[in-house]
């Protein structure tokens, strides 16, 4: 390998060659013929070199698992949307609702549950044949079901839309989401914990590569006498590295609260029932988005990717060693150290209504519990009136139709 990383690594941790050769426990004769080139340095010796300062040759991938969490793919013409649906995104496209919209300079929106096409409602008459396709996490899980269906995967996905388009498709966003998976109860001291993270930066613990700003968000209850009160009002820390300008951006965050606050549960059903610690996202955009595609692509595993934009611009320390350099956080390698990709999943799931429902829990039901127990006061016909008063419009059509359709209910029609 290139003797130029060897002498980076050493000159990032602060050391003169005698010492860095001691810590590593080689001749000071023998490092300079290693970063002069004169003598080979092999990736394994390289990696030996490292565990002297904490870094793991192995990691745990079973600990993390790397999703894809966002898209938003242009394509400069599609003039058959019919087409394109059935044959890339393999749904009909009578699933789609229509929608105005002003979003993105775009007028109009074809909606699929939580998959978008952007376009113009105007084209026939313009030329301007233009779309964005754009998933959220949701759309990207009801692709997936989409795959799961027809036997396809998002390596296959995006090497066709590639192949098919050329030039004329730009990947203007593509987000990575990697889960940092509960491991138990008693092992919680074994888990990255996000506030060190926030104590490591005013420590000097953490080394940031072009990076140059960094913001944290968090709160909670202030009764202090209460530790479950504190424990369950917490909103969780959210950490951002980078600027949201950049087309690099990351967002860590206590996923563990926001499906607690979500689901309406506490902290420790949250984690027994969906198993998730932490987030680490990558939010990628531009040219480092069609870059990142292109590697996928290529062939490099999408986990191994992941873990090598996170260790290309932060490093996670944990104190000095005796000679002043400082050591790899052994929680933090474990996870992200080593030379095994991470583990990409798919987690294919159906469009439902579960976030109206839950919206009508939150915000309505107090109301709805209010007229039922004034009905039984005065015998009256409120609530059912409520209900009848209400309509499926078309665009519930088209949900409760996609729903069916995902249900396997429509076969018989």
């Amino acid at each position: 390998m290139n003797p130029m990383y060897l002498k980076k690594f050493r000159k990032k941790s602060g050391l003169k060659q005698k010492e860095f050769a001691e810590c590593v426990g080689i001749s000071q004769a023998m490092l300079s013929q290693y970063e002069s080139g004169k003598k080979k340095l092999s990736l394994e010796k390289f990696q030996e070199m490292k565990t002297h300062f904490g870094y793991l040759t192995d990691n745990d991938s079973s600990r993390l698992q790397v999703t894809i969490d966002y898209v938003k793919i242009t394509l400069k013409s599609v003039r058959d949307l019919e087409f394109f649906c059935r044959n890339f995104l393999h749904c009909r496209f009578k699933e789609f609702s229509s929608v105005e919209s002003k979003l993105m300079n775009y007028n109009h929106i074809w909606k699929r549950g939580d998959i978008w096409i952007f376009d113009y409602a105007d084209k026939h008459d313009t030329g301007n044949y233009q779309i964005t396709l754009q998933l959220s996490g949701q759309g990207c899980r009801q692709l997936e079901l989409l795959m799961e269906q027809e036997n396809f995967s998002w390596l296959d996905w995006l090497i066709y839309l590639r192949r098919s388009y050329r030039d004329e498709m730009n990947v203007t966003r593509f987000d990575l989401a990697i889960d940092e998976l509960y491991l138990s109860k008693d092992r919680e001291n074994e888990q990255f914990h996000l506030s060190d993270m926030i104590s490591k930066y005013y420590h000097h613990e953490l080394a940031f590569e072009s990076l140059r700003t960094w913001n944290y968000i968090g709160g909670g209850a202030l009764n202090f006498n209460d530790m479950e009160e504190i424990e369950q009002n917490r909103q969780g820390i959210s950490l951002y590295f980078g600027s949201r300008q950049s087309e690099m951006y990351f967002n860590f965050y206590e996923k563990r609260y926001e499906l607690a606050k979500l689901e309406g549960i506490s902290i420790e059903e949250s984690l027994e029932i969906f198993e998730i610690w932490n987030r680490y996202e990558i939010r990628l955009s531009q040219s480092k988005a069609n870059a990142v595609v292109d590697e996928f692509i290529s062939g490099i595993p999408l986990g191994e990717i992941a873990r090598g934009l996170i260790n290309s611009k932060i490093q996670v320390y944990d104190g000095k060693n005796k000679y002043g350099a400082f050591m790899a956080d052994q929680k933090w390698q474990i996870m992200f150290g080593g030379v095994e990709p991470l583990t990409f999943v798919t987690r294919p799931e159906a469009y439902n209504i579960e976030r109206t429902i839950r919206w009508l829990i939150h915000q309505v039901s107090d109301s709805l519990a209010m007229v039922s127990e004034y009905d039984s006061m005065i015998d009256g016909d409120n609530l059912q009136m409520i209900i009848n008063s209400g309509e499926v419009n078309e665009r519930g059509e088209k949900v409760l139709e996609t729903i069916r359709h995902n249900l396997g209910l429509d076969k018989g029609a």
